[in-house]
């Protein structure tokens, strides 16, 4: 399997992965334009992608998803609630197929086995997902305010790793965001902060990690720098880098 970033952060998230004749569009939080000028620079026909999956309704992960499957004739796999929270947007747009996905069950896209992982955000029925093939495993862990045991248990072993990093508290606290934003970002129910995403990584098996990246970072509230001390401090396997998925640019293809 092989994955890359579109671009992570709060004006728009999107991810791709693939296998074989198997492309997998996760989130697209960019508008159509942006979107087909960024997996241009990957050169990726938009006619070979397979599926897109949804993550939640929020903006930055949703904005252009439907009108691109309904561009491109893709079904779409979403909850039940994520699809109930977007039906303002659907009911714009001709898609393809909606495949309804539960928390925790296993579905197959080819030959890649998916699994949806329930996640404590404040949207409905949000899930990240976990990818497997053979016995490679890669997830991609974005918008939850705290890792519960649901989630370790899900991620404690796999191979690579994209895990939020949003803010640092401090600068976050400091910062001229409004209190109520303040407290929807740092709460149960918000956005991972260094501490927050350095206690996942302290609790899974980081010496078997192949690959790790730090995504939806906060521009104002956060740097490359303090993320890479709040996780290096716990991180058992010294000899691995960490990836930061930068908002702007596209990243390299990783293969897992």
């Amino acid at each position: 399997m092989k994955f890359c970033s579109l671009g992570s952060g709060s004006l728009g998230n999107s991810y791709i992965l693939a296998h074989g004749e198997q492309v997998i569009v996760i989130d697209c939080g960019f508008n159509i334009s942006e979107f087909q000028k960024r997996i241009k620079k990957l050169q990726i026909d938009p006619l070979s992608i397979t599926a897109m999956l949804l993550t939640h309704e929020h903006e930055d992960h949703s904005r252009s998803i439907f009108s691109i499957a309904s561009k491109y004739n893709l079904p779409i796999y979403l909850t039940h609630g994520t699809y109930k929270m977007c039906q303002k947007k659907i009911n714009k747009n001709k898609v393809n197929e909606f495949i309804f996905i539960n928390f925790l069950e296993v579905f197959k896209i080819g030959n890649i086995k998916i699994t949806p992982i329930p996640v404590p955000h404040d949207a409905r029925e949000p899930v990240q997902f976990k990818f497997e093939y053979n016995d490679k495993k890669i997830a991609i862990i974005s918008d939850l305010g705290f890792g519960n045991q649901m989630l370790i248990d899900q991620i404690k072993n796999v191979d690579a790793l994209i895990l939020e990093s949003n803010h640092d508290d401090n600068l976050l606290a400091k910062s001229k965001y409004p209190k109520s934003l303040k407290d929807r970002i740092s709460g149960k129910y918000g956005h991972l902060s260094n501490t927050e995403s350095a206690k996942i990584l302290d609790l899974i098996d980081t010496n078997n990690l192949l690959w790790l990246g730090a995504s939806h970072l906060s521009k104002e509230n956060n740097t490359f720098d303090l993320v890479k001390s709040a996780w290096r401090k716990v991180i058992k396997n010294n000899s691995i880098g960490i990836n930061i998925i930068e908002q702007d640019n596209v990243t390299n293809w990783v293969t897992i």
